[in-house]
Protein backbone atom coordinates (compact mmCIF):
# COMPACT_ATOMS: atom_id res chain seq x y z
CA UNK A 1 0.00 0.00 0.00
CA UNK A 2 2.95 2.41 0.98
CA UNK A 3 4.42 1.76 -2.03
CA UNK A 4 0.87 2.38 -4.36
CA UNK A 5 0.66 5.50 -2.75
CA UNK A 6 4.47 6.44 -2.47
CA UNK A 7 3.97 6.36 -7.03
CA UNK A 8 0.41 7.81 -6.82
CA UNK A 9 1.95 11.12 -4.79
CA UNK A 10 5.08 11.15 -7.29
CA UNK A 11 2.74 11.61 -10.58
CA UNK A 12 0.96 14.08 -8.75
CA UNK A 13 4.13 15.85 -7.97
CA UNK A 14 4.73 15.92 -11.77
CA UNK A 15 2.18 16.74 -12.82
CA UNK A 16 2.08 20.04 -10.75
CA UNK A 17 5.71 20.63 -11.98
CA UNK A 18 4.32 20.28 -15.51
CA UNK A 19 1.74 22.80 -15.19
CA UNK A 20 3.45 25.19 -13.39
CA UNK A 21 6.38 24.87 -16.15
CA UNK A 22 4.20 26.24 -18.86
CA UNK A 23 5.10 22.75 -20.57
CA UNK A 24 2.29 20.64 -23.01
CA UNK A 25 2.67 17.28 -21.26
CA UNK A 26 2.80 14.40 -24.02
CA UNK A 27 1.37 10.89 -22.79
CA UNK A 28 3.91 7.89 -22.11
CA UNK A 29 2.98 4.28 -23.03
CA UNK A 30 2.81 3.16 -18.85
CA UNK A 31 2.50 -0.19 -19.80
CA UNK A 32 6.54 0.18 -19.24
CA UNK A 33 7.08 1.58 -16.33
CA UNK A 34 10.73 0.56 -15.93
CA UNK A 35 11.64 3.19 -19.13
CA UNK A 36 10.09 6.24 -17.76
CA UNK A 37 12.50 9.10 -16.64
CA UNK A 38 9.85 11.01 -14.29
CA UNK A 39 10.88 14.05 -13.64
CA UNK A 40 13.21 15.68 -16.52
CA UNK A 41 13.70 19.42 -15.83
CA UNK A 42 14.83 20.90 -19.05
CA UNK A 43 17.03 24.10 -18.96
CA UNK A 44 17.15 26.72 -22.12
CA UNK A 45 20.52 28.29 -21.26
CA UNK A 46 20.90 31.98 -23.11
CA UNK A 47 24.43 32.44 -22.79
CA UNK A 48 25.30 31.98 -26.80
CA UNK A 49 22.87 34.52 -27.90
CA UNK A 50 22.89 38.67 -27.57
CA UNK A 51 19.40 38.72 -26.11
CA UNK A 52 16.72 36.03 -25.15
CA UNK A 53 14.08 37.14 -27.25
CA UNK A 54 12.51 34.01 -27.78
CA UNK A 55 8.64 33.25 -26.35
CA UNK A 56 8.09 30.03 -26.97
CA UNK A 57 9.92 26.80 -27.05
CA UNK A 58 9.55 23.10 -29.33
CA UNK A 59 11.80 20.62 -27.64
CA UNK A 60 11.89 16.95 -29.99
CA UNK A 61 13.55 13.85 -28.25
CA UNK A 62 14.22 11.13 -31.00
CA UNK A 63 15.25 7.75 -29.73
CA UNK A 64 16.39 4.30 -31.46
CA UNK A 65 13.96 2.63 -29.02
CA UNK A 66 10.67 4.92 -28.83
CA UNK A 67 8.13 7.05 -30.83
CA UNK A 68 9.67 10.69 -31.48
CA UNK A 69 8.42 12.94 -27.91
CA UNK A 70 7.71 16.65 -28.39
CA UNK A 71 7.00 19.18 -25.93
CA UNK A 72 6.22 22.92 -26.08
CA UNK A 73 6.87 25.50 -23.09
CA UNK A 74 4.97 28.84 -23.04
CA UNK A 75 8.24 30.50 -21.63
CA UNK A 76 11.79 30.61 -22.62
CA UNK A 77 13.02 29.24 -19.53
CA UNK A 78 12.23 25.59 -19.97
CA UNK A 79 10.46 23.43 -17.56
CA UNK A 80 9.88 19.77 -16.14
CA UNK A 81 8.96 16.87 -18.62
CA UNK A 82 8.02 13.62 -18.51
CA UNK A 83 9.65 11.37 -20.73
CA UNK A 84 11.69 8.01 -21.99
CA UNK A 85 14.92 7.11 -20.46
CA UNK A 86 17.64 5.95 -22.53
CA UNK A 87 20.20 8.08 -24.75
CA UNK A 88 18.17 10.58 -27.25
CA UNK A 89 18.91 13.43 -30.10
CA UNK A 90 17.45 16.75 -28.87
CA UNK A 91 16.21 19.34 -31.43
CA UNK A 92 14.93 22.76 -29.95
CA UNK A 93 13.63 25.72 -31.62
CA UNK A 94 11.73 28.85 -30.89
CA UNK A 95 7.86 28.85 -32.17
CA UNK A 96 6.84 32.81 -32.01
CA UNK A 97 5.30 32.84 -35.79
CA UNK A 98 3.63 29.75 -36.20
CA UNK A 99 1.91 31.32 -38.59
CA UNK A 100 4.94 32.57 -40.89
CA UNK A 101 6.98 29.45 -39.81
CA UNK A 102 6.06 25.84 -40.99
CA UNK A 103 7.46 22.75 -40.26
CA UNK A 104 7.56 19.27 -42.24
CA UNK A 105 9.53 15.85 -41.57
CA UNK A 106 9.11 16.09 -37.75
CA UNK A 107 9.71 12.57 -37.33
CA UNK A 108 13.26 12.29 -38.37
CA UNK A 109 16.12 14.52 -36.51
CA UNK A 110 17.47 14.58 -40.16
CA UNK A 111 14.88 15.63 -41.44
CA UNK A 112 13.07 18.10 -39.58
CA UNK A 113 12.73 21.23 -41.55
CA UNK A 114 11.64 25.51 -41.26
CA UNK A 115 10.81 27.45 -43.85
CA UNK A 116 8.43 29.98 -44.62
CA UNK A 117 5.23 30.58 -46.67
CA UNK A 118 5.07 31.61 -50.91
CA UNK A 119 5.60 35.07 -50.96
CA UNK A 120 2.04 36.37 -53.43
CA UNK A 121 2.04 39.96 -53.11
CA UNK A 122 5.49 42.53 -52.45
CA UNK A 123 3.97 44.72 -49.39
CA UNK A 124 5.34 48.27 -50.26
CA UNK A 125 3.76 49.08 -53.20
CA UNK A 126 1.04 46.40 -53.34
CA UNK A 127 2.66 44.58 -56.61
CA UNK A 128 1.55 40.63 -57.18
CA UNK A 129 4.21 38.55 -57.46
CA UNK A 130 2.43 36.57 -60.41
CA UNK A 131 3.95 37.08 -63.56
CA UNK A 132 6.86 39.50 -62.40
CA UNK A 133 9.90 39.79 -64.25
CA UNK A 134 12.93 37.79 -62.64
CA UNK A 135 16.08 38.22 -63.30
CA UNK A 136 18.27 36.01 -65.47
CA UNK A 137 18.63 32.22 -64.56
CA UNK A 138 16.47 32.77 -61.23
CA UNK A 139 12.96 32.78 -63.52
CA UNK A 140 12.46 29.43 -61.70
CA UNK A 141 13.08 29.73 -58.22
CA UNK A 142 10.23 30.17 -55.44
CA UNK A 143 9.58 33.58 -54.15
CA UNK A 144 9.40 33.04 -50.51
CA UNK A 145 8.71 35.31 -47.42
CA UNK A 146 11.60 36.31 -45.47
CA UNK A 147 11.45 35.06 -41.95
CA UNK A 148 11.75 36.01 -38.57
CA UNK A 149 13.92 35.19 -36.01
CA UNK A 150 14.99 31.66 -35.19
CA UNK A 151 16.50 30.24 -31.99
CA UNK A 152 17.39 26.69 -31.76
CA UNK A 153 19.80 24.14 -31.12
CA UNK A 154 20.31 20.37 -31.20
CA UNK A 155 22.23 17.78 -29.11
CA UNK A 156 22.78 14.26 -30.01
CA UNK A 157 24.29 13.10 -26.70
CA UNK A 158 21.29 13.42 -24.37
CA UNK A 159 21.47 10.38 -21.97
CA UNK A 160 18.70 10.37 -19.86
CA UNK A 161 18.17 7.83 -16.70
CA UNK A 162 14.97 5.67 -15.77
CA UNK A 163 14.36 7.64 -12.48
CA UNK A 164 11.40 9.25 -10.52
CA UNK A 165 14.72 11.68 -9.00
CA UNK A 166 14.64 14.47 -10.56
CA UNK A 167 17.66 15.36 -13.22
CA UNK A 168 18.37 18.13 -15.67
CA UNK A 169 18.50 18.54 -19.24
CA UNK A 170 20.48 21.92 -20.13
CA UNK A 171 20.49 23.39 -23.76
CA UNK A 172 22.36 26.37 -25.38
CA UNK A 173 19.92 27.34 -27.94
CA UNK A 174 21.77 29.81 -30.81
CA UNK A 175 20.58 32.17 -33.54
CA UNK A 176 19.64 30.30 -36.63
CA UNK A 177 18.89 33.26 -38.68
CA UNK A 178 20.86 35.75 -40.89
CA UNK A 179 20.68 39.41 -40.74
CA UNK A 180 20.89 41.12 -44.58
CA UNK A 181 21.11 44.85 -44.94
CA UNK A 182 20.99 46.20 -48.21
CA UNK A 183 21.31 50.28 -49.08
CA UNK A 184 21.47 52.05 -52.39
CA UNK A 185 23.36 56.00 -52.17
CA UNK A 186 23.51 58.44 -54.43
CA UNK A 187 20.27 57.34 -56.16
CA UNK A 188 18.86 59.61 -58.84
CA UNK A 189 15.47 61.27 -59.17
CA UNK A 190 14.59 59.29 -56.17
CA UNK A 191 11.79 61.79 -55.68
CA UNK A 192 10.54 60.12 -58.81
CA UNK A 193 9.32 57.24 -57.23
CA UNK A 194 7.31 55.70 -54.52
CA UNK A 195 8.68 55.71 -50.67
CA UNK A 196 8.29 52.19 -50.27
CA UNK A 197 10.26 49.83 -52.67
CA UNK A 198 9.66 46.54 -53.39
CA UNK A 199 12.42 44.44 -54.51
CA UNK A 200 13.30 40.28 -54.13
CA UNK A 201 17.42 38.64 -53.59
CA UNK A 202 18.13 35.37 -55.43
CA UNK A 203 19.40 32.32 -54.56
CA UNK A 204 19.30 32.21 -50.86
CA UNK A 205 18.22 29.04 -48.73
CA UNK A 206 14.92 27.98 -48.76
CA UNK A 207 14.60 27.16 -45.35
CA UNK A 208 16.98 25.33 -41.90
CA UNK A 209 17.28 21.98 -40.84
CA UNK A 210 17.74 22.58 -36.78
CA UNK A 211 18.77 18.10 -36.68
CA UNK A 212 21.59 19.45 -38.59
CA UNK A 213 22.24 22.74 -37.69
CA UNK A 214 22.49 24.24 -41.61
CA UNK A 215 20.92 25.58 -44.33
CA UNK A 216 18.80 23.42 -46.96
CA UNK A 217 20.59 22.97 -50.39
CA UNK A 218 16.65 24.45 -51.95
CA UNK A 219 17.56 28.09 -54.20
CA UNK A 220 14.56 30.32 -53.65
CA UNK A 221 14.14 34.28 -54.04
CA UNK A 222 13.01 36.65 -50.89
CA UNK A 223 10.93 39.38 -50.94
CA UNK A 224 11.50 42.52 -49.02
CA UNK A 225 11.08 46.12 -49.25
CA UNK A 226 13.12 49.33 -49.26
CA UNK A 227 12.33 52.30 -47.35
CA UNK A 228 13.51 55.85 -49.52
CA UNK A 229 15.13 58.55 -47.92
CA UNK A 230 14.64 61.46 -49.47
CA UNK A 231 17.52 64.07 -47.72
CA UNK A 232 20.14 61.32 -48.19
CA UNK A 233 19.42 60.38 -51.79
CA UNK A 234 19.56 56.38 -50.59
CA UNK A 235 16.88 53.38 -50.07
CA UNK A 236 17.82 51.03 -47.11
CA UNK A 237 16.21 47.79 -46.17
CA UNK A 238 16.94 45.28 -43.80
CA UNK A 239 15.79 42.03 -43.04
CA UNK A 240 15.93 38.27 -41.97
CA UNK A 241 17.12 35.18 -44.20
CA UNK A 242 18.04 31.53 -43.69
CA UNK A 243 21.19 32.32 -45.75
CA UNK A 244 23.23 30.32 -47.87
CA UNK A 245 22.38 27.26 -49.45
CA UNK A 246 23.70 24.39 -48.18
CA UNK A 247 26.13 22.83 -51.10
CA UNK A 248 28.55 25.67 -52.36
CA UNK A 249 28.33 29.14 -53.61
CA UNK A 250 26.01 30.46 -55.97
CA UNK A 251 25.22 33.54 -57.97
CA UNK A 252 22.90 36.11 -56.14
CA UNK A 253 21.00 39.00 -58.08
CA UNK A 254 19.46 41.79 -56.56
CA UNK A 255 15.52 42.96 -58.22
CA UNK A 256 13.73 46.09 -57.83
CA UNK A 257 10.46 46.77 -58.82
CA UNK A 258 9.56 50.44 -58.94
CA UNK A 259 6.37 51.90 -59.41
CA UNK A 260 7.20 55.81 -60.77
CA UNK A 261 4.88 58.74 -60.16
CA UNK A 262 3.25 58.55 -63.67
CA UNK A 263 2.33 55.13 -63.21
CA UNK A 264 5.08 53.05 -65.36
CA UNK A 265 6.97 50.61 -63.65
CA UNK A 266 10.85 50.41 -63.91
CA UNK A 267 12.74 46.76 -63.23
CA UNK A 268 16.49 47.10 -62.18
CA UNK A 269 18.88 43.70 -61.92
CA UNK A 270 21.69 43.68 -59.82
CA UNK A 271 24.95 41.37 -59.10
CA UNK A 272 25.48 41.13 -56.27
CA UNK A 273 27.20 37.89 -55.56
CA UNK A 274 30.80 38.70 -54.46
CA UNK A 275 28.89 40.62 -51.65
CA UNK A 276 26.69 37.89 -50.09
CA UNK A 277 29.43 34.81 -50.88
CA UNK A 278 32.12 36.84 -49.36
CA UNK A 279 30.90 38.68 -46.73
CA UNK A 280 33.27 38.30 -43.72
CA UNK A 281 30.23 36.97 -41.55
CA UNK A 282 27.63 35.31 -43.20
CA UNK A 283 25.15 35.73 -40.58
CA UNK A 284 25.54 39.27 -40.87
CA UNK A 285 25.63 40.28 -44.48
CA UNK A 286 25.78 44.21 -45.63
CA UNK A 287 25.33 44.86 -49.64
CA UNK A 288 25.89 48.46 -50.47
CA UNK A 289 25.69 49.74 -54.04
CA UNK A 290 26.15 53.48 -55.60
CA UNK A 291 25.12 55.06 -58.65
CA UNK A 292 21.08 54.06 -58.95
CA UNK A 293 19.44 56.66 -61.65
CA UNK A 294 15.72 56.70 -61.47
CA UNK A 295 14.15 57.99 -64.87
CA UNK A 296 13.14 61.73 -63.74
CA UNK A 297 9.50 61.90 -63.83
CA UNK A 298 7.34 65.68 -64.21
CA UNK A 299 6.24 67.30 -61.19
CA UNK A 300 2.76 66.83 -62.36
CA UNK A 301 2.56 63.24 -63.33
CA UNK A 302 -0.13 61.55 -64.84
CA UNK A 303 -3.56 61.68 -62.16
CA UNK A 304 -4.26 58.44 -60.29
CA UNK A 305 -6.79 56.33 -62.58
CA UNK A 306 -9.39 54.48 -60.99
CA UNK A 307 -8.90 53.39 -57.05
CA UNK A 308 -7.59 50.33 -55.20
CA UNK A 309 -3.84 49.45 -55.31
CA UNK A 310 -1.10 49.25 -58.48
CA UNK A 311 -1.30 47.36 -61.34
CA UNK A 312 1.27 46.89 -63.49
CA UNK A 313 1.52 44.33 -66.40
CA UNK A 314 4.36 42.36 -67.44
CA UNK A 315 4.80 44.41 -70.62
CA UNK A 316 5.02 47.86 -68.71
CA UNK A 317 8.32 47.07 -67.23
CA UNK A 318 11.21 49.06 -67.94
CA UNK A 319 13.92 47.12 -67.97
CA UNK A 320 17.45 48.08 -66.83
CA UNK A 321 20.20 46.28 -65.87
CA UNK A 322 23.55 47.18 -63.79
CA UNK A 323 26.69 46.60 -62.95
CA UNK A 324 27.02 48.80 -59.90
CA UNK A 325 30.15 49.83 -58.01
CA UNK A 326 30.58 48.55 -54.39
Amino acid sequence: MKQRLSKASCRLLCSLLLLSGGCTLKELNDDAPTTIADHVEVVFNWTNTPTKEAQTMVLYLYSSEHEMMDYRFNNPDGGVIRTYGGKHTAVCHSNDDPYGHHLRNQHSHEEIEIFTDDSSMMVGQGISTRGIPRAKGTEDEPLRNTPSMIYGIQDREVNLKVSALPQKLELYPEELICRYSVEFVDVENLKSADLHIDATISSLAGGYFPGKMKQTSEAVSHTFTLTADLERNALKSEFLTFGTPDGGEVPHKICLYIVMKNRTGAFYTFDVTDQVNKAPDPNNVSIKLHGLKLPEIPDDPLPPQGEGGVSIELDSWDTYHYDLKV
